[in-house]
């Protein structure tokens, strides 16, 4: 649990004993690859802790999937507009390898929030984080071409290397073939 533990140390800036209040509130799962957190269609009421493996986030449309975020060790997340205003989701949440989860409930969350400011804290700087990385993603999509976004997915992460690049192409928007031939020039 060394990097939820950390992760939470960097966002709360808190001392380990508050660290260890919030880690006890939390439960582990273990997934299978393939396995969902989540899937469409269901009302998100939990936040998830990654502690290894990784997640991948995807709506689907027809019969395309379109992957909006893929969490590694150390992210903390959820789907804010469900987790926020209970209406049923868009999101599946699918494990992309054998991954290492911690949960913690709507509810308990809510009252940990108010007992801890370490945990509070963490609550904001998640959303305050997901919002950057949202308004990043919209100024890129409207201004950007697709061989810079696909410039910053390589500087800002560690996918590109890991996973399928159907999930790298959907999440840039972008065709397999046209990642192939923006990965060719760039070798």
């Amino acid at each position: 649990m060394e990097v939820l533990k950390n992760e939470i140390r960097r966002l709360s800036g808190s001392n380990d004993a508050a660290v260890d209040e919030i880690l006890k509130e939390l439960t582990p799962k273990n997934l299978k690859k393939g396995a969902f957190l989540q899937r469409a269609g269901t009302i998100s009421q939990r936040y998830y802790f990654i502690e290894k493996g990784a997640v991948r986030l995807f709506y689907e449309k027809g019969m395309e999937e379109f992957t909006v975020w893929i969490g590694t060790p150390g992210q903390i997340f959820t789907d804010l507009e469900s987790y926020l205003s209970g209406q049923l989701s868009r999101i599946n949440m699918e494990a992309l390898e054998a991954s290492q989860v911690y949960t913690i409930t709507k509810d308990k969350s809510d009252k940990l929030a108010t007992q801890s400011n370490a945990y509070n804290t963490i609550l904001r700087r998640t959303v305050e984080i997901a919002f950057v990385n949202l308004s990043k993603n919209v100024i890129s999509f409207q201004s950007d071409q697709a061989s810079e976004r696909y410039e910053r997915v390589a500087n800002e992460k560690d996918w590109l290397s890991k996973y399928p690049l159907k999930y790298i192409s959907s999440f840039i928007g972008i065709t397999q073939s046209s990642l192939s031939r923006i990965r060719a020039k760039k070798d």
